[in-house]
This record gives C-alpha cells, sequence and structure tokens, in this order.
C-alpha cells in the first residue's frame, strides 16, 4: 500500500468516484451497464476504452491497460504513487497521512526527493536576495524596461544570478554537499567544482502545482547572438520539462478561487508574467519546447478550451502545428490567436494595451481553421501547381471535421482561394477513403494468449468470486488448488477477506497486487467489462471440474512416483489403495453434469 493505510485509501478512493475524475479526461458515454470513450493512453478511431463504475476500475480493450482511479491519475500526470495520492486527497479535500515506508530504498529516495526540494527553495530565496542588492542593476534594469511592477516581481519570485561563484558558495554555507548542488539542476559542476548553471540571467523559479520550486528558468538580460534567451536548469528528479508548465501554481488558485473556462498557453516565461500583470490570469508558458501530451493533460485538468498565444512569425506557427494537435487529440477545443507579424504577447500589451491582446483573443482561429491559414501561406496560390497542392492538402485538413456544415463551410473558403467549383473539392475531400476501424479484440482470444487452460480456468473463478456471480460457490473456492501462484495468491486474499466478513473491492486488488500482477488484473477487468462475454453457471461448473481433474490427476502422479520407488510391499498397497481412491473420485467427477 507504498505506506499508507487500507482505511485511508478506501475513503480516497470513495471521495474519488473513478468515472468523476476520468472524465476530467475522456468524454465517457453510457453503454450498457459501463461508460465507453477513446482511450487516452493509445490513439484511436473506436472507443475501447471501459469505465465499470459499479467496481471502481478502468479497461482498455485495444492497448489492455487497467487500474483503479489513482492508477489511472498515475499514468495520466505521469506521477509516482505518492504524488498521485496527494493529488486525489487535494481533490476530495482530505488531509495527507503521516506515511510510514517500509521499504528503505523509498525512504531513502523521499528523504532524497525532499532535501532537493528544500535546496531549491533555499536557492530561490538567494537569488530573490540578490536582486536587492548591489551588482543587480542590469537585472533591475530589464525588469523596468519589461515594465514588471514590484508586486509581481514578488508574485513570480524574480530573482538574479550575479555571476557564476555566489549560488555554489551559499548553498555550502547552508550544508548542501556538491553531489546535491548538482542533483536539484542549479549547479553544474566542471573539474570538480560548483557553478551556478544560470550564472549573469535574470532569475524566474518553477513552481509545480503543490508550490514547491522545482526548477529555475534564466533569461539573458542583454540580448547576445548565439545565445538562447531562456535556459531551464536541467532535467532531474523533481523536474522534468516535457510534464511541467510555468505559472501552474498560480493557475491551480485561480480555478479553486474563480474557476476556469479556458487557458492562455504562451512561448516565454516573461509573456507569461507580463499578461497576468495585465490581468490575464490564466496563463501558463510551455517551458520552451514543443507541446507533449503530458502537458496537454495538465491542461485538460483545469480546462477544455486552449488559447495558443505563440509569437506572431509565421515559421514558428508553422513549427507548433503538431504540438496543437497533440492538445486536439486529448480532447481539449483549441483556438491559435493571430498576433501582428514579429510582435510577442509582451509587445502587444505594451504598445496596445490589454485591450488590444484581448481582442487577438476574440479574433483567435479554431485549430483547423488556422491549419488551412498555414497551408494557404506555405503554398504559393499563383501557380496552377501550387494550387492543386494547397486543394489537395486543405482536403485532408478538412476531412478531420466531424460535422459536414463545417466541411462544407471551409470547402467554400478554399474555392475561394483557388477557383476550383465545389463540387470538384468535394470528390478531392471524399477520394481518400478511410481503412475501417479495427474491433476490439475478442475476449476468448485474450484469455487464450494469456495461458493455458488450467489458467483460463482458474481465473474464470477467480473471476465469478471477485464479483459475485450468483453461480459461484465459496466452498469450492476455498478449496480448489490453483496451480499458478499468481491465482493462489489472489485467491488467498480474497477468501480470507470474505472468511472475516469483509467486502472486498476488485479496484483494492491493484494497490496490493498491481504491480506483480498487473496483466493479471487486467484479464480479470476484462472478463468484467467486455459485455458480449456469454460464459455463465455452465462455463464456471466446467472450470471447477477441470480444476479438481488437475488436482487429482497430480496427487495420482505423485502416487505413481512413490509406488515405483516403494520396495516394502505394506507400504505399495497402501499406495495402491490411495490411487484406487483418486481413480474413482475422478470417474465420479466425469460423470457429473453429463
Amino acid at each position: 500500500m507504498k505506506g499508507y493505510g487500507e482505511k485511508f485509501l478506501s475513503e480516497l478512493k470513495n471521495k474519488n468516484d473513478i468515472a468523476s475524475v476520468v472524465s476530467k479526461y475522456v468524454r465517457l458515454e453510457q453503454r450498457g451497464g459501463n461508460l465507453w470513450g477513446k482511450c487516452p493512453f493509445h490513439h484511436e478511431k473506436t472507443a475501447s476504452f471501459c469505465v465499470n463504475t459499479a467496481g471502481q476500475f478502468f479497461y482498455c480493450f485495444g492497448c489492455h491497460k487497467s487500474g483503479d482511479v489513482i492508477t489511472f491519475v498515475r499514468e495520466m500526470e505521469s506521477l509516482d504513487f505518492q504524488d498521485a495520492v496527494r493529488l486525489l486527497a487535494e481533490r476530495a479535500h482530505m488531509p495527507m497521512p503521516d506515511v510510514q515506508y517500509d521499504d528503505s530504498q523509498l525512504r531513502e529516495q523521499k528523504k532524497r526527493k525532499e532535501r532537493i526540494l528544500t535546496l531549491l527553495k533555499d536557492a530561490a530565496r538567494f537569488y530573490a536576495a540578490n536582486l536587492r542588492s548591489e551588482g543587480a542593476e542590469k537585472h533591475i534594469e530589464y525588469i523596468l524596461k519589461r515594465k514588471i511592477t514590484s508586486e509581481y516581481v514578488a508574485k513570480f519570485g524574480l530573482g538574479a544570478s550575479l555571476d557564476y561563484y555566489g549560488l555554489p558558495r551559499h548553498l555550502s554555507k547552508l550544508g548542501y554537499t556538491l553531489r546535491e548542488m548538482v542533483d536539484s539542476g542549479a549547479v553544474g559542476e566542471r573539474g570538480g567544482k560548483p557553478y551556478d548553471a544560470l550564472g549573469g540571467r535574470l532569475i524566474i523559479p518553477v513552481i509545480d502545482q503543490f508550490g514547491s520550486v522545482i526548477a529555475f528558468c534564466g533569461r539573458i538580460i542583454e540580448d547576445k547572438k548565439g545565445v538562447g534567451k531562456y535556459v531551464n536548469t536541467r532535467e532531474t528528479m523533481v523536474f522534468s520539462k516535457g510534464k511541467t508548465l510555468f505559472n501552474l501554481n498560480n493557475l491551480k488558485k485561480v480555478k479553486n478561487e474563480k474557476g476556469l473556462d479556458s487557458i492562455i498557453v504562451v512561448e516565454g516565461h516573461m509573456d507569461a508574467v507580463s499578461l497576468v500583470q495585465a490581468g490575464f490570469s490564466n496563463v501558463v508558458a510551455s517551458m520552451g519546447t514543443a507541446l507533449t501530451k503530458d502537458q496537454a493533460r495538465i491542461l485538460k485538468r483545469y480546462a477544455d478550451k486552449v488559447y495558443i498565444s505563440y509569437d506572431g512569425d509565421f515559421a514558428g506557427q508553422k513549427a507548433a502545428v503538431r504540438g496543437l494537435e497533440i492538445l486536439s487529440e486529448e480532447g481539449l477545443e483549441v483556438k491559435v490567436v493571430s498576433l501582428p507579424e514579429g510582435m510577442d504577447p509582451d509587445d502587444v500589451i505594451k504598445k496596445q494595451g490589454a485591450e488590444g491582446y484581448k481582442k487577438c483573443l476574440d479574433e483567435a482561429l479554431p485549430l483547423i481553421d488556422f491549419k488551412l491559414a498555414v497551408l494557404k501561406k506555405t503554398y504559393d496560390l499563383t501557380t496552377a501547381d501550387g494550387k492543386r497542392k494547397y486543394a489537395s492538402a486543405a482536403a485532408a485538413v478538412i476531412r478531420e471535421s466531424p460535422s459536414p456544415a463545417e466541411q462544407e463551410d471551409l470547402l467554400k473558403q478554399v474555392r475561394d482561394s483557388t477557383g476550383y467549383t465545389f463540387e470538384a473539392l468535394k470528390r478531392e475531400l471524399y477520394s481518400a477513403e478511410e481503412k475501417p476501424a479495427v474491433p476490439p479484440p475478442n475476449l476468448a482470444e485474450t484469455a487464450a494468449d494469456a495461458g493455458d487452460r488450467l489458467a483460463m480456468a482458474s481465473r474464470f473463478v477467480l473471476y465469478a468470486c471477485i464479483f459475485k456471480k450468483p453461480y459461484a460457490d465459496w466452498e469450492d473456492f476455498n478449496s480448489l488448488e490453483f496451480p499458478l501462484p499468481v491465482h493462489a495468491a489472489l485467491r488467498d486474499y480474497v477468501a480470507e477477506a470474505h472468511g472475516r466478513g469483509e467486502k472486498v473491492n476488485f479496484s483494492d486488488l491493484f494497490e496490493r497486487f498491481g504491480e506483480e500482477y498487473g496483466a493479471e488484473l487486467s484479464l480479470l477487468a476484462a472478463m468484467e467489462t467486455d459485455e458480449r462475454l456469454f460464459y455463465g453457471e455452465t462455463y464456471y461448473a466446467d472450470c471447477v471440474k477441470t480444476l479438481k481433474r488437475a488436482a487429482i490427476e497430480k496427487k495420482l502422479q505423485l502416487l505413481y512416483s512413490r509406488y515405483d520407488g516403494e520396495k516394502e510391499s505394506g507400504q505399495r498397497r497402501e499406495i495402491a489403495a490411495e490411487m484406487q481412491s483418486l481413480l474413482a473420485e475422478k470417474q465420479k467427477l466425469e460423470r457429473q453434469g453429463r
């Protein structure tokens, strides 16, 4: 249970209904007794992702991932178990308990992580103090040039690195080792000597949704050729660029206090600071990388609509298209903000004010319109070849729209740009046949691939008892011999709980056995979520018979070996009698159900 008590985890899951949590990421529809949607863990066109509300677990028939609400959050947010529990506890307004770790390695890892987070907080304080000291004149000059007020300097914890050696000296005085400094990412090492990884830059702390400083971004204060404007500290055990968004801590506060209907995503950290100061509190920055699925999932947790507000140069916007598609694939409504050529959001705020930027937001294009606008700039429409290529590429984009009305409207725009007839463009639209969707795999085939007939029989008996099917027999369940350790371990746990009169929720098995027996739990989940499952009482009886027969045959094999090795006649007679009794039991078993 990763150090948490069963009572706490049970309450946590009761207060975080899996359908409610999953629906924040996946559009779910009722079908039969379960909820279905497109799997968030792999790309698919046909919904094969099932949420079983009765059992509080999920299963995907496409990629075979399964688990409870904690497993889901871990996968979606790329969190470890502790942080997933922490996120769900926060969602349910539950205080986190003190955790006692049995595993010394886990204890050591937690201790190391906490030490790094404390070091980064101390580094942030050091940088902030530098900004108020002599030697930070150029940093102050840059802040004044960007028109950032002291209120927002404090809000974002801006600081200054004055040189390459002040930070490691300061951290050393506080008792941090060279290894801890380097592990934090804030300090580099060259020839055994530490140096400030962001030496001389304006420092912007990167703070996670829990309020912890996890990294720093350094902004040069004098533009230099060949030098990146923004540099992040390297990735560490507490920081991954592709799984982080700048200003997430403040965005979370806004959501909790006022709610959010949309989020603005910008490229630069200082663009985010400028927009927040101008009154746009729903802003994050993308850490200077192409948007990732992990970042898309984070955004989805806070709002369903995203405005992409990158710099106003065409090359940058064209390169961003794939990142925008990732957002769309995660179920977000994407709009692209067109800024004047060569301007970034901060430039618009300075020259046109908040109203000017608000106008840009109001005129933002839906993703599909933006992609067509990019294509229009890509091809030379004054030439026949350019028009043909544009029409073909545009048709492929328009085909992505599920709305016939939208498709017709967009085709008319292409018609007006190329001069081709609407009928010709419509033929172009439907010229490429889409491949038929692949149906979910057959459950029987999945089970056959997973093991032999004894494994299948063991699995079905387990399934029937765990999910309390009316034909399940607890006497059989307790007495049967399960050949594989995985089934025996699951049976022992469930049987002991049943004997104590305790209810066993299938979702609880993922915490107790998930890491070791995750594949087997997935197969059990598939059996409960597959509404085509026609097995029932007769199949259950056959499975019980198969396991009983296997147990008898195993005993007979052992007796045959003993008989062959026994020299004493009296012992041989006893073994023979025992064998005869087992053979009679086997014959009786075979006659049952005929």
